[in-house]
């Protein structure tokens, strides 16, 4: 074991690994001092208890996965069905986005089960679905309608780093953009039989 003092954002890194490939019972100050060969001197410099870990891992995943991803989007494209389509892609972008959609799956399970998981994991999913919301709303959406697509295309968000694609990323991203202009038309499929520009 070594005294030396490692960064507050290393122990949250360490801990945000173990807890995308162990779960979030492994992730225990014992276990990530003798995983990183330092002494727990070094973890509680940083953290005055193991829940003061957990309150950093999720706030760190809240900034990464969600306010720097929709600033992102909104500073590439001014596009409504450009910032959907790469919204519906985010979990298939390479293993960037399959590592964390591993801590995703990882926070919501312990979401399942703890008060401050899920207080943070709900707080994240209103926030993503407002901007989805807004997005659709621009489109000449109605409120409920808008609210609808939304919660439509999260799922589907969610529902795809789920899956496992076999690497097949160009027809999926194929598909999501095809689905984004299908869910951008604000004239519902039961309400226009015939679109102006297609026959009749």
């Amino acid at each position: 074991m070594t005294t030396q003092k490692l960064s507050r954002e290393e122990w949250i890194n360490a801990a945000t690994q173990v807890l995308a490939t162990s779960g979030i019972d492994q992730v225990r100050v014992d276990k990530l001092a003798k995983q990183l060969k330092i002494t727990r001197g070094s973890f509680y410099h940083h953290f005055s208890s193991r829940n003061d870990l957990l309150t950093s891992i999720l706030d760190k995943w809240r900034l990464r996965a969600t306010e720097s991803v929709i600033a992102r989007i909104q500073s590439a494209s001014n596009d409504p069905v450009e910032q959907i389509t790469t919204l519906m892609n985010l979990p298939i972008t390479g293993k960037r986005s399959f590592d964390g959609a591993s801590v995703e799956i990882s926070i919501r399970a312990w979401a399942r089960r703890d008060k401050l998981a899920r207080s943070a994991v709900e707080e994240v999913d209103k926030y993503r679905l407002s901007f989805i919301n807004s997005i659709f709303k621009n489109l000449g959406h109605t409120s409920d309608r808008a609210d609808d697509l939304a919660n439509l295309v999260y799922s589907y968000i969610v529902a795809m780093s789920l899956i496992h694609f076999d690497n097949k990323f160009e027809e999926r991203r194929e598909m999501s953009r095809r689905l984004a202009e299908f869910l951008s038309d604000n004239c519902p499929v039961s309400k226009c039989p015939k679109r102006k520009n297609q026959p009749a």
